[in-house]
């Protein structure tokens, strides 16, 4: 039997039987896990902020096999923010997506979880939500091991140098940029996608919210 209190932050949600739904969730020590919620499509459903994407939570999660469910979770932070606005919801869609394509074992990821709290964090207090998930794609990329330092410029005028900018500077406000750091958002997706040989289908919406 799997017994266990962690951190937690909502990858991702699917719908699972009449009125549960289905989390991966990041945890702090614990790695990537499956936990199930059940009644949460119910209408006065306690546990429905658990189950949005990007919600964080501190609880512990018991079960047998692979289905984990959680016992007196506390709420941290709703999802609720990031879904409000649409380009901020493509900018973390993309990052939960890339971070959960970088995970292929049962090991605790500390230090990813730790940036994706980061860029949850950037979302909410900065403008630019694609300057801040192009912060976000360099580290995850660094910490699976495909590092490549970008050319730094302190008023980068190219996709590549506002990554390197990125780098450099991380996570902060960068006003007047929302077109080319869109593109570098767009230019460090196609990097991951070349390093991981896959395909990031939530990328396709950045040009939807330009």
């Amino acid at each position: 039997m799997i017994d266990f209190v962690d951190k937690c932050v909502v990858l991702a949600v699917s719908d699972y039987r009449d009125d549960d739904r289905l989390a991966k969730v990041l945890t702090a020590e614990h790695g990537l896990v499956s936990v199930l919620l059940r009644g949460v499509k119910k209408a006065k459903a306690k546990l429905k902020p658990f189950a949005q994407c990007f919600a964080v939570f501190d609880t512990r999660l018991v079960g047998r096999g692979g289905f984990l469910t959680p016992v007196e979770p506390m709420l941290i932070r709703d999802g609720f923010a990031l879904c409000s606005d649409l380009r901020v919801f493509a900018a973390a869609s993309v990052a939960a997506e890339a971070t959960l394509s970088a995970i292929c074992d049962g090991e605790p990821h500390t230090d990813m979880f730790l940036e994706f709290l980061k860029l949850e964090k950037a979302l909410y207090d900065y403008k630019e939500p694609y300057y801040q998930a192009a912060v976000f794609m360099t580290r995850i990329l660094e910490y699976a091991g495909y590092f490549r330092e970008y050319a730094y410029d302190e008023t980068p005028k190219t996709p590549v140098r506002m990554l390197g900018y990125a780098q450099r500077r991380g996570y902060a406000d960068a006003e007047n940029a929302d077109d080319l750091s869109r593109r570098a958002f767009k230019y460090a997706c196609a990097e991951y996608e070349r390093a991981f040989d896959t395909e990031l289908k939530s990328a396709q919406s950045i040009d939807l919210y330009a």
